[in-house]
């Protein structure tokens, strides 16, 4: 009523003139029409699918996958292994200098693996120890020492120079995984991507009394692990892969006896770790074999994972005969972490 109003002419013409009439309600029905299109148009569009599809395909934008550039299973990880501040027959990443000069054989080894299975490329890695048991008398809180901040950037440096996985490899003596990992190794693996963990079960004892008593009378007394710390780990690493958006990381567990692992039935995957349950031990190659069969393939987590021993003049801890690559991946299931010692 009121936009009519408006519209009327202030002329003296009669306004019960018929032409007039006609041409002012052709007039305010082009009005009113424009005036709903505009209405039309300018209105937001009511909530519904276009709304919902919108804000759906913005948080799926947003979901991380941390499987996009995780090393397992899509590759194979062929690393050589070390003791920082060992000798030669700790292995070749002992210490940056032996390292370097066999850097040149880990990438042979590696592109054997990678001829032998295209379908794997091969990623190359060191197996550290940055963590060792020790006398008890001398190392009383954990019976076990760590390798210093800046020997431990040191390494970080190079792996990222040269493009290598590094996994820290821990022996604990009495210290829980949970302490080591948050209180020395947080840093690192939350930082960068390339780095991953391995427990070495073995050289692990429970922090109380009786776990003391045995990490002083090693090696008389084989240390174990339990499922709670492993799943601890799993649990952990799944976590800082989500919260720093790292690709999924890489957990090895070893094994050269049962009673290492005595509750292993109890360890819980996670989608979101890679879980490597690696065969260790030196020895007869047969021996080796039956060691592989009884710890991954018959009891396997997830990934197979295998370790050799080079022979040293003078050291008689090494693997007689020594398998070659095309050995090694007649295994069954074939290893995905194959490492040097």
């Amino acid at each position: 009523m009121e936009a009519a109003q408006a519209m009327r002419p202030r002329s003296p013409r009669s306004p019960r003139s018929p032409r007039w009439a006609a041409l002012w309600l052709a007039s305010l029905c082009i009005v009113v029409l424009l005036a709903g299109c505009g209405a039309a148009a300018s209105a937001p569009p009511p909530p519904g699918k276009a709304a919902s599809l919108g804000i759906s395909s913005a948080s799926a934008a947003k979901v991380f996958d941390p499987g996009v550039g995780a090393p397992l299973p899509n590759s194979r990880i062929v690393a050589v292994y070390g003791i920082v501040g060992g000798g030669e027959f700790n292995g070749p990443a002992s210490n940056l200098q032996m390292l370097d000069a066999f850097l040149p054989q880990l990438q042979q080894l590696g592109q054997q693996y990678a001829t032998l299975d295209p379908t794997h490329p091969v990623q190359l890695a060191l197996d550290l120890v940055v963590n060792v048991i020790q006398p008890c008398s001398e190392f009383s809180k954990w019976c076990a020492s760590w390798t210093d901040d800046d020997t431990i950037q040191a390494y970080v440096d190079y792996c990222q120079k040269h493009h290598l996985l590094l996994f820290f490899d821990l022996q604990l003596g009495v210290e829980p995984v949970a302490d080591a990992v948050v209180n020395q190794l947080q840093p690192y693996l939350q930082k960068y991507a390339f780095t991953e963990l391995a427990l070495d079960t073995e050289f692990h004892f429970p922090n109380n009394s009786q776990g003391y008593a045995e990490a002083a009378g090693y090696p008389c007394c084989l240390g174990w692990m339990g499922a709670d710390e492993v799943n601890w780990a799993i649990n952990y690493l799944a976590q800082t892969s989500l919260q720093y958006h790292l690709p999924r990381k890489v957990l090895v567990v070893h094994q050269w006896a049962s009673a290492v692992l005595h509750d292993k039935d109890k360890i819980k995957l996670s989608p979101d770790v890679s879980v490597v349950l690696q065969s260790d031990g030196w020895g007869g190659a047969g021996n080796k074999l039956g060691d592989y069969q009884i710890f991954v393939q018959q009891d396997l987590l997830e990934y197979g994972g295998y370790k050799l021993f080079f022979p040293y003049p003078g050291d008689t801890q090494f693997d007689s005969p020594f398998q070659s690559p095309q050995d090694v991946m007649q295994l069954f299931p074939q290893p995905l972490f194959v490492s040097y010692q």
